[in-house]
């Protein structure tokens, strides 16, 4: 993700606001505001160290996006989404080997679509929970897989269908592809996980009247922003 000269590294504006959460913590516990805990003692650097992996590898959006990148990586490797949009231009064509392709992966998505509403819109089926709600039942805890192998299946059979998928390698490759496209966001993410994370843990917020409740919000924004910036400038690149 190439960034502008005159800004730094969204990644970068995170640590160093990190760092300003360490500082103003360490003046805060020396002048006694509220309970603000020193992330600068021996206390704050043992929580550091111990949550630093954890608070990372736990964070939802980190989860999600790797679930989904595997199955959009497949899609976009195939290059459906490229025909789709050639064969709804006008005046562009595609092959008949492309229209067999979309019909073929279309009905694809159809029949699997059609399997998760029937094992999950029916009561008591299998992707509802013990009590036949949908609540905390395996289609909500699931949702993301759901979509990701439903986007993949579709690219799949669209590239053998096209041959653009030839071997077990091709669909390996596009299950990491957007993991090379994106690399950066994993990176940014780990600094924006870090720095809410040590908000939370030093009370600053507590001392300053926030509500927790809204930086919980602002932490998953955050989380997704940066993803749907670099997505932005790839499309219009």
């Amino acid at each position: 993700m190439k960034n502008s000269p005159r800004f730094p590294h969204v990644a970068t504006v995170f640590f160093v606001l990190t760092v300003a959460v360490a500082l103003f913590s360490w003046i805060g516990s020396i002048y006694g505001l509220g309970k603000v805990q020193n992330l600068l003692s021996p206390e704050g650097i043992r929580w550091e160290l111990r949550h630093v992996l954890g608070n990372y590898v736990q964070t939802p959006a980190l989860g999600i996006v790797m679930m989904l990148f595997m199955g959009c990586g497949i899609a976009f490797r195939s290059g459906i989404a490229g025909t789709l949009g050639r064969a709804l231009s006008k005046g562009r064509q595609i092959s008949h080997k492309e229209r067999r392709a979309l019909v073929l992966s279309s009905f694809t998505l159809l029949m699997y679509l059609l399997v998760v509403v029937c094992t999950t819109f029916y009561p008591w089926t299998i992707l509802r929970s013990v009590t036949g709600a949908l609540s905390n039942s395996p289609f909500l805890q699931g949702i993301w897989f759901l979509l990701s192998f439903g986007i993949g299946v579709t690219g799949l059979v669209f590239g053998y269908a096209s041959g653009r998928f030839r071997s077990d390698k091709d669909i390996i490759g596009g299950m990491s592809c957007l993991f090379v496209c994106f690399a950066d966001y994993f990176v940014m993410l780990f600094f924006i996980v870090q720095f809410f994370s040590s908000l939370l843990y030093s009370n600053l917020l507590e001392w300053l009247g926030v509500d927790v409740c809204v930086v919980h919000y602002a932490f998953r924004l955050c989380c997704y922003l940066p993803l749907l910036w670099m997505l932005g400038r790839k499309s219009r690149a």
